[in-house]
């Protein structure tokens, strides 16, 4: 993926800004944590995706994927 995409949402398509991609052995799964470009809230995004994918799908997390999202970043960090 590039360091910015663009996301289509019910509000339209809005540019993203990849903070970083993560893997995490415990869901086996690539998460990809990032953030609108013109939003001035401090709000991250998390989605999981297949590296391997060219159509470069993003997908919804659950709860305690988000949670081990969280987790992986904080480690991260």
């Amino acid at each position: 993926m590039n360091d910015t995409f663009f996301l289509d949402t019910d509000t339209g398509s809005v540019e993203c800004q990849v903070i970083t991609s993560l893997y995490s052995e415990k869901t086996k799964k690539y998460y990809l944590v990032y953030e609108y470009v013109n939003d001035e809230s401090d709000e991250m995004y998390v989605s999981a995706y297949d590296p391997a994918d060219e159509s470069n799908t993003l997908n919804d997390v659950s709860s305690e994927e988000l949670e081990e999202g969280a987790n992986l970043l904080n480690e991260e960090m």
